[in-house]
């Protein structure tokens, strides 16, 4: 990770997102994080809740309230685009009633809320201070909640992070962030770190390492977390039970899916662009992620799904896909 401005970049890690700087007296409240697609947003986040639930990090805060941008897009088909932050975290955090919310929110220094996936939200957050909130009873539009935890307008003295992809932080006023948090990926000696971790068998891990360190495109791809893990995925199923590595083959199915990456569906699935789930117990889901996966991918020379039971829902979700095959066994 760098913090600060280019000429001021320094390497840190996940627990000191909240330290206050040497050099600073102002302590850290407001964080954006960003980073491209797949490179572990949403995994430090899980890992911030994880440290802090279990007492190893962060015991500054009292209360952490984790939403997601992706989830709060929902508010607005169930007609409730106007929402109070008290009403907000009720609906999340159903076991805070009323009044014992009341006094939590009497102490908004010990309380941290982490909004995951900016990029995702579907509203422009609007820092104009005219329509900023300061009472959390108030109901106004969820994004103007948001932005006023920011300005610090809400429930000041409170700290917010905030995760996103590069290319929404435009909709962040970030003359209000103390600290803006860059997610690199992997160096070069974590990938192999990841490697043996994933493999668990050293020598295999070795094996694959340098399978994919010969390979300049797939290497380069290896600083991407969810990309190592792709790779990882597909190799190891190389040295698997057909029937753990057809499992593999779904999840990375499903995360291709997420991907809608053409050129990275079409590596993944082969030159050959053959795909076998013989013998393979499919759920409705599963079938509708491989049809996505070969329409992504736009032709399938085999698709072979035989003594494969299917359910009159599975092949209708996988009929947009079928149509792509050009033979089906």
């Amino acid at each position: 990770m760098k913090k600060g401005a280019a000429e001021k970049c320094e390497r840190i890690w996940i627990e000191q997102l909240f330290r206050r700087s040497p050099v600073s007296v102002n302590p850290v409240n407001i964080i954006v994080v960003s980073g491209m697609a797949g490179i572990g947003k949403t995994t430090m986040v899980q890992k911030i809740m994880y440290d802090w639930a279990r007492g190893t990090q962060y015991q500054r805060f009292a209360f952490v309230f984790l939403f997601k941008f992706r989830e709060l897009n929902l508010l607005d088909n169930e007609n409730e685009t106007q929402m109070s932050l008290t009403k907000l975290i009720e609906r999340h955090y159903k076991y805070l009633s009323n009044d014992p919310l009341k006094d939590i929110l009497k102490n908004p220094e010990t309380l941290l809320f982490i909004f995951d996936g900016l990029d995702e939200y579907k509203h422009k957050l609007d820092f104009t201070q005219s329509q900023l909130c300061s009472n959390p009873d108030v109901e106004v539009p969820v994004h103007i909640l948001v932005t006023s935890l920011v300005s610090r307008t809400l429930l000041k003295g409170c700290s917010v992070l905030i995760t996103s992809r590069p290319t929404a932080l435009e909709a962040m006023d970030m003359e209000r962030v103390d600290q803006f948090v860059e997610i690199l990926g992997f160096f070069p000696e974590q990938r192999l770190m990841y490697c043996k971790k994933f493999f668990g068998d050293t020598a295999l891990a070795a094996q694959a390492f340098q399978y994919v360190k010969k390979n300049t495109i797939l290497y380069s791809m290896c600083f991407i977390p969810s990309y190592c893990w792709m790779i990882c995925s597909v190799l190891k199923s190389h040295f698997m039970t057909p029937e753990t590595a057809k499992s593999e083959a779904l999840q990375v199915g499903q995360w291709l899916c997420e991907a809608q990456n053409k050129e990275l569906i079409r590596d993944t699935i082969g030159k050959d662009l053959k795909m076998n789930f013989s013998s393979t117990t499919l759920s409705a889901v599963d079938c509708a992620v491989l049809a996505a996966v070969i329409s992504c991918c736009g032709e399938l020379k085999e698709l072979n799904l035989s003594d494969t039971p299917l359910t009159t829902e599975c092949i209708k979700r996988l009929e947009p896909g079928l149509s792509c095959c050009s033979t089906v066994w």
